[in-house]
């Protein structure tokens, strides 16, 4: 008789635990959608240095309007968004700041001079400490920067429809 209630106990209590689970599979709400950095200052505290070395002034991201494209010379997206920041720097009034993430610097300018160079110049970020520091989730990533504030992010290539919906309305 006690077995008998002790495996009813145990029965209902797998039942009960087997119908949390699949409750909890169950997903009712929206999925939750990125956070870019839009509307937020752009904050670099610590000199930053180009590819070659040389220090750059903070005032080169913070006055007027600034592009700031994330990429590596690993990165095979930032390899296809390449000749389209190349075209838009050709035909536009764009100036365009490359942020080399996580990358060794003699490949980052083999690939520049292999692919061209859209970029005003390049900071190293070797560390990737200074992208994380701007939300950074990867290569490649895009930041308008006007007078200082984060206009338009967005997380992943720049083609031609990105860059009419999320920058051309700012030049």
């Amino acid at each position: 008789m006690v077995t008998r209630y002790f495996l009813v106990l145990i029965l209902a209590l797998l039942v009960m635990m087997l119908s949390i689970f699949s409750l909890s599979l169950v997903q009712t709400d929206e999925p939750q959608t990125i956070k870019t950095q839009e509307g937020k200052k752009l904050i670099i505290s610590e000199q930053i240095y180009d590819l070659d070395g040389n220090p750059i002034p903070l005032k080169s991201l913070t006055k007027g309007k600034v592009l700031l494209n994330v990429w590596a010379s690993w990165c095979i997206t930032c390899l296809v968004e390449h000749p389209f920041l190349k075209s838009i720097t050709e035909s536009k009034n764009v100036k365009l700041i490359g942020i080399n993430y996580k990358d060794q610097n003699f490949n980052a300018t083999s690939y520049l001079q292999k692919n061209g160079d859209p970029y005003e110049f390049s900071i190293f970020d070797l560390s990737g400490d200074i992208s994380l520091k701007l939300g950074v989730t990867g290569a490649p990533e895009t930041f308008l920067v006007i007078d200082g504030e984060i206009i338009s992010h967005r997380i992943g290539e720049v083609n031609l429809e990105v860059w009419n919906e999320k920058f051309a309305p700012y030049f």
